[in-house]
């Protein structure tokens, strides 16, 4: 029996987002983990139309506009191992247009806010750092890697 199931978390940077969904993959390893900086990286690097246009406010320092978000999101949830599996979403929505965009684009299972307290949060985030080689994020107080500078993922 497949399960599918479209969870999106709620929470500010260093609430435990990225950890909590790695732990559901535990129990369901086919659901895809996305997040939004992960998107726009995606974008970005293959210079897709919608990465294109984000790069052009992002290079005026300015935010990038809901509707540019909102498509590429979108796009990512169109693909079939969302069609297949769900999704835990991450980082998306921030605003009310996002909010009422997400419900028109899909179906919500469940939406979890990681409620944190300030100080964890700042500690979370100072302790935050990650492999030069591939980008595998550790923590030097709640997620070091199992052998002292060496990556667990690419072993650099």
């Amino acid at each position: 029996m497949k399960t599918k199931v479209r969870v999106v978390l709620f929470g500010p940077p260093g609430s435990g987002k990225g950890t909590f969904s790695s732990q559901i993959k535990k129990i369901l390893p086919d659901i895809p983990h996305i997040s939004t900086g992960d998107i726009f990286r995606e974008n970005l690097k293959n210079e897709t139309p919608l990465g294109l246009k984000a790069k052009e406010y992002m290079d005026k320092g300015e935010l990038v506009p809901d509707e540019v978000t909102i498509d590429m999101v979108d796009d990512r949830l169109s693909k079939d191992d969302v069609k297949n599996h769900g999704f835990i979403l991450d980082g998306f929505p921030r605003t009310l247009n996002q909010t009422e965009a997400l419900t028109k684009i899909t179906e919500i299972d469940l939406f979890l806010l990681l409620d944190v307290s300030r100080d964890i949060i700042t500690k979370r985030i100072l302790g935050r750092y990650s492999c030069k080689n591939c980008g595998e994020i550790f923590n030097k107080y709640t997620l070091p890697p199992k052998t002292d500078g060496i990556c667990d993922k690419c072993g650099a």
